[in-house]
């Protein structure tokens, strides 16, 4: 018998009877990792197992009315409404927006059923009698299906001819997605990649997990081993399964589509089994706090993106089946009361790290900046430094700078980590009309003469133009010019910046004599 099944059936002892919803909220203390999260548990029902989520909406199979229902709890709402009033048995739920589907045995066959909570309407989405474990992604649904020579007795599963289906929904259009003779089944599905495990390699007994992508029609077998492979799930490019490696042991394998080199979580311990993964998030049932003749089972995470492990649940008895959606995690529990629990994972703050923008950053005096904060890792206090024996406690001052110069602005940022400051020298830069002046050297001698001319004007100007006296021009700060004939040359300076501009002018200011005839540019020009 496969683990997730003797999981099951030691869970539908464990289940309590009682209909109460009762919440409960504990908050267990973060590790000394920074970045461990903290973990709010709130139990959802006092009965129930398999539960899945989306969003807000958490839905289980539950048989507090003697069959097996499903029920659905929304967080937004506080609201539990039970989905299936057939008197027969719903089991295996999953969700997907308000779309909810199962297994229904209610004509005394095996069928895919579906629930939409936006219009209250139940449909029947497959009719062979031999289907089993839906998903649902999007308009897709995929499910486990014996109608080629599959038997509903469990025992039998290995050695039948179960297939993976798909229905879509935008076309009402059925598809098999497998045709190999030998059992395809616990199908899941993301976007357009269907993953399952495959007993088709070596013997009836051996699973391998294989992937179907929908956009190119081509199927890859993921992972083939000598031993078993279990239960894979698929969320983004990533696809985890439980690998059992020959000797009883279990870990969690994963594999990256679009980066297959990337490392999955590590194990110390060897008893770890049914994952579900979400972005950078895998959890699954761990058993490395069990032992002989005890049922503590545990639910753990693993973060791909900090390489850190958690243990979400600390609870004495058995925590199985978890699934997750962003910061929540909902699992079967057989505490007394059991039923379905979740944890809400939430995160303290990290070390801030300062940093700011502003504008403008130079302007003529008097200059009204706007400075904002852009700092991470949450800050909760501020401290400017203008630069100009000024400060500020707020998150996004304004000040204004009333005299010309270059001002170093320093902001330091606080949480309850610590703090982190950044300075930006000379960062402001105000400024006033400038005032034109210039020097040159040599200012006389004999054609050709090459002049070093040097702009010697205050206000910080920004932009030169020269005129040499001789027809030509030069925007450069600190030209050089080569004057070929004699003449007495005036020499014009316009200098310019975000105030205004402002120009200087040398009349003969340049002398260049030659033995040749005098230039055409001469001291009465």
């Amino acid at each position: 018998m496969k683990i997730n099944k003797k999981l099951h059936s030691t869970m539908l002892a464990l289940a309590a009877l009682i209909f109460l919803i009762f919440v409960i909220s504990t908050a267990s203390a973060a590790t000394a990792q920074n970045n461990s999260p903290l973990i709010t548990e709130t139990q959802i029902s006092t009965s129930g197992s398999a539960p899945a989520i989306y969003g807000d909406r958490i839905v289980w199979q539950d048989d507090r009315n003697g069959n097996w229902d499903i029920y659905m709890y929304d967080l937004s709402t506080k609201k539990e409404t039970r989905i299936t009033t057939n008197k027969s048995n719903q089991i295996n739920p999953a969700i997907y927006g308000n779309r909810i589907v199962w297994d229904d045995d209610q004509n005394g066959k095996r069928d895919i059923y579906m629930y939409d909570l936006s219009t209250k309407k139940e449909s029947k989405i497959t009719t062979s009698g031999k289907t089993l474990r839906p998903r649902i992604y999007g308009n897709r649904i995929v499910w486990m299906d014996g109608r080629n020579g599959g038997s509903l007795d469990e025992s039998n599963w290995a050695d039948g001819n179960w297939d993976i289906y798909m229905y879509d929904l935008s076309t009402c259009t059925e598809y098999q997605i497998t045709t190999n003779e030998s059992t395809q089944e616990y199908p899941d599905i993301y976007r357009d990649k269907i993953v399952w495990e495959d007993n088709r390699n070596i013997d009836h007994h051996r699973f391998d997990i294989f992937m179907y992508d929908l956009s190119t029609k081509k199927e890859t077998c993921i992972f083939k081993e000598e031993f078993q492979s279990h239960d894979p799930r698929i969320y983004g490019d990533r696809i985890v399964w439980m690998y059992e490696d020959g000797m009883g042991e279990y870990l969690i394998n994963m594999y990256n589509i679009s980066n297959p080199t990337e490392p999955g979580p590590s194990f110390e311990y060897i008893e770890n089994f049914l994952p579900a993964v979400y972005g950078n998030r895998i959890v699954w049932t761990d058993g490395r706090n069990s032992w002989a003749g005890n049922d503590n089972y545990d639910i753990y995470m693993y973060d791909l993106s900090t390489s850190t492990e958690t243990q979400i649940t600390t609870d004495e008895s058995y925590q199985g089946r978890p699934a997750i959606y962003g910061d929540r995690i909902v699992w079967e529990d057989g505490r007394n009361p059991g039923g379905i629990y979740m944890a809400t994972l939430s995160y303290g703050p990290s070390l801030p790290v300062a940093d700011f923008s502003a504008s403008p950053t130079s302007g003529k005096t008097p200059l009204n900046v706007k400075f904002t904060d852009t700092s991470t890792g949450s800050p909760t206090s501020w401290y400017w430094n203008f630069g100009d024996g000024s400060k500020s406690y707020l998150q996004n001052p304004t000040h204004k700078y009333s005299k010309v110069g270059s001002y170093t602005v320093s902001l330091t940022v606080k949480n309850a980590k610590g703090s982190n400051k950044v300075t930006k020298t000379d960062y402001i830069i105000v400024i006033t009309k400038p005032v034109a002046a210039f020097s040159a050297s040599p200012t006389s001698g004999k054609a050709p003469l090459k002049v070093k001319f040097t702009d010697k004007s205050t206000g910080t100007p920004t932009k030169w133009k020269w005129s040499f006296g001789d027809g030509t021009i030069s925007r450069e700060k600190n030209p050089t010019h080569q004057y070929t004939q004699k003449g007495n040359y005036k020499i014009t300076l316009t200098v310019s910046n975000a105030a205004g501009s402002n120009t200087i002018t040398k009349t003969n200011f340049i002398k260049v004599t030659t033995d040749t005839r005098p230039g055409i540019y001469s001291e009465n020009k």
